[in-house]
């Protein structure tokens, strides 16, 4: 529950926060036991089929997207009388996107793949034009301060991938799974239309607002440059696999990318609610309240991510066997590269809110091309030559550049800083590291009951997370 003491904005955000990190944290835990079972029934090559059609989708998304969804937070969020207006005109320009969006991983599938991959892209990306209008709704609910209905509404495009383990268990191969993929935003969008017209006051669902819509693009091109870029960057790694390693290295990196994903909704859900609460800040001028909410952010990704860092790290072998088979041991290490960055990747998320809620977006966007300049060059060498390890190492590097490269950026225009963790947490993660790394060999649930009782007597002991501090999560 939200403090009482704390202004609207903050309670509406703190609520929205709240909401989604409990749907979140359920809807990663629904995705690890789609993985889970998916790939125990299929094996390697077949799950290989789906992380690529998983992997251009979110590229498709991405760019389908054009920067819309955080326009159209920003535009509502600052004047949330404009919803109506700002998603007559939006809603047609986000159908068109996608219907193009489509077309374009189409076309590379066509060139890339064999025909079975290409019909599997067909199907699964058959959901980039209707996540192209839902991502805008979605942008609109969160400007009104609706977080907290969309995050349910998100919740259920979850359980509708997931259903696609039914047809696995049936017998049906990886096809169910990913038909499932490309139905799941429209059942989605039947929701949240309705949802939206109710609660942010939508009631005029097209619009032939020419200055409307070209005040939005406007908006957009920035928000569009660094969704496009973040999309390259996050599974440009997973794509040149598929082309230069076989469907076992793929699936098994793949694997890999989404048990670290599957981690990052604490930082999804805070960023979430600090996009609306930054956007309302900082356009009212008051740049205190903006540092103060980021950097109590920070400091609660600080709690949870380093030591659920540690954990990756040190037991990535263990967790990958328990979880996943023997089958997908080569999993395991760049499982253990990519979760030792788990926290600085929680870090990026704020980071790249707080880019997006300022007024120095355009700025931001020439620190962001450099950013992903350097994940890509990363990737295009590591790749090729390193396989699945290659690729986590490349995404260490570039992961602790970005963090730094953005940290110079708020510093020079806004004076917001990342503030550094408290040296009792930092003893709290080695104290857990350490008791992890020594039982590895021990029964998993051992190992992690070492790890946390370590870091809470740490905690304790140096007085790093106080109660204030639990007040402070929970609001």
């Amino acid at each position: 529950m939200p403090e009482p003491g704390l202004p609207p904005d903050a309670r509406a955000a703190a609520r929205g926060g709240t909401t989604q990190l409990l749907l979140q944290t359920a809807a990663r835990v629904f995705g690890i036991a789609f993985v889970l079972v998916v790939t125990r029934q299929l094996g390697p090559s077949q799950f290989g089929r789906y992380s690529v059609v998983a992997a251009l989708l979110v590229i498709g998304n991405f760019l389908a997207d054009f920067g819309t969804s955080p326009s159209v937070t920003r535009l509502v969020s600052r004047n949330p009388r404009e919803a109506d207006a700002v998603l007559a005109a939006t809603v047609p320009v986000s159908l068109v996107l996608g219907l193009v969006g489509y077309a374009g991983v189409l076309g590379f599938a066509a060139v890339v793949y064999p025909h079975r991959q290409f019909v599997d892209v067909a199907i699964g990306c058959a959901a980039i034009p209707a996540n192209s209008v839902l991502t805008t709704v979605f942008g609109a609910m969160d400007g009104v301060g609706l977080i907290a209905r969309r995050a349910l509404v998100g919740f259920l495009q979850t359980l509708v991938v997931v259903a696609g383990l039914v047809p696995v268990l049936a017998g049906g191969g990886v096809r169910g799974p990913i038909i499932t993929l490309g139905l799941a935003p429209y059942f989605a969008l039947a929701v949240a239309v309705p949802v939206a017209r109710r609660g942010a006051g939508w009631r005029t669902l097209l619009s032939s607002d020419g200055s409307q819509r070209r005040r939005m693009l406007r908006v957009a091109l920035p928000f569009a440059l660094s969704g496009g870029l973040t999309a390259l960057s996050m599974r440009f790694d997973v794509i040149l696999l598929s082309v230069t390693h076989g469907r076992a290295e793929t699936a098994a990196y793949d694997i890999a990318q989404r048990v670290v994903e599957a981690c990052t909704f604490p930082a999804i859900a805070v960023a979430g609610a600090l996009l609306f609460l930054l956007n309302r800040r900082l356009g009212d001028g008051d740049l205190d309240g903006a540092r103060r909410a980021y950097g109590e952010g920070v400091r609660v990704l600080y709690a949870i991510g380093l030591p659920a860092s540690a954990t990756l790290a040190a037991l990535a072998h263990p967790l990958t066997r328990a979880v996943f088979g023997a089958t997908f041991d080569e999993a395991a290490a760049p499982l253990a590269i990519l979760g030792a960055v788990l926290w600085l990747g929680f870090i990026v998320y704020l980071q790249d809110t707080l880019v997006m809620s300022g007024d120095h977006v355009r700025q931001g966007m020439g620190v962001i091309i450099t950013n992903t300049g350097v994940t890509l060059g990363l990737d295009a060498v590591a790749v090729p030559a390193w396989g699945p390890k290659g690729a986590a190492l490349a995404a260490v590097v570039a992961t602790v550049f970005t963090v730094v490269n953005l940290d110079r950026f708020h510093r020079r225009t806004t004076g917001i800083a990342v503030p550094l963790p408290h040296w009792g947490l930092v003893a709290a993660t080695a104290a857990l590291a350490l008791a992890e790394l020594g039982l590895r060999h021990q029964p998993l649930v051992l190992a992690l009951a070492a790890g946390v009782v370590a870091y809470l007597a740490v905690v304790a002991g140096t007085r790093s997370i106080s109660f204030k501090d639990f007040k402070r999560l929970r609001s």
